[in-house]
């Protein structure tokens, strides 16, 4: 029995060691010694390489659990929860929330797990609705938003994070890689 232990963080400057020593001491609990970490920082809903990696390694069997810190750690969407939750749970993977002490193995235990992730996501939507009216509240009052006029970068900035995002919305992995390469080098 292995388990792929999953953390993640919207921005470098937050850290994710309490999330992975939580689902460490939750391993050692179980007694389950082999587990993989998966660590990522992306704030994207849409595309989180770390995370799509370890689901395409689930699914190909390598790993009988996912555990994660707290659900909304590592789906976005109620949605997508339920569709990746039923079709892992058909192969016989386990995803375990440590913090919502869920056991998704009885009805009460995935019915819970689904409305948390409802819940989670209506808060991201609450947030970006409050966000959006604030800033147009700014606006009807007149207030600039933005850089000021002529200000620039400190550093001239590159495209090359784009070019990648939109190969991969293409699925071309020929290009993806040849940029990679590019940003590398700098």
């Amino acid at each position: 029995m292995k388990a792929a232990i999953y953390a993640r963080v919207s921005t470098e400057g937050q850290n994710y060691e309490q999330q992975i020593e939580a689902c460490q001491n939750y391993c050692k609990i179980k007694e389950w010694s082999e587990f993989d970490v998966f660590k990522e920082i992306e704030s994207s809903i849409k595309y989180r390489p770390v995370f799509e990696n370890m689901l395409r390694e689930c699914r190909e069997g390598k790993y009988s659990h996912i555990i994660v810190y707290r659900l909304d750690r590592a789906w976005r969407s109620s949605r997508q929860f339920i569709m990746d939750f039923d079709s892992l749970q058909a192969r016989g993977i386990y995803v375990i929330s440590v913090m919502e002490s869920l056991d998704p193995t009885t009805p009460i235990g995935k019915a819970m797990m689904t409305i948390l992730v409802a819940l989670a996501e209506l808060e991201r939507s609450n947030i970006s609705q409050a966000t959006k009216d604030r800033l147009q509240a700014l606006k009807n009052l007149g207030k600039k938003l933005g850089r000021r006029h002529g200000s620039k970068d400190k550093k001239k900035r590159g495209n090359i994070g784009y070019l990648i995002r939109e190969a991969k919305k293409r699925g071309d992995k020929e290009t993806i890689e040849r940029l990679e390469g590019v940003r590398a080098s700098k």
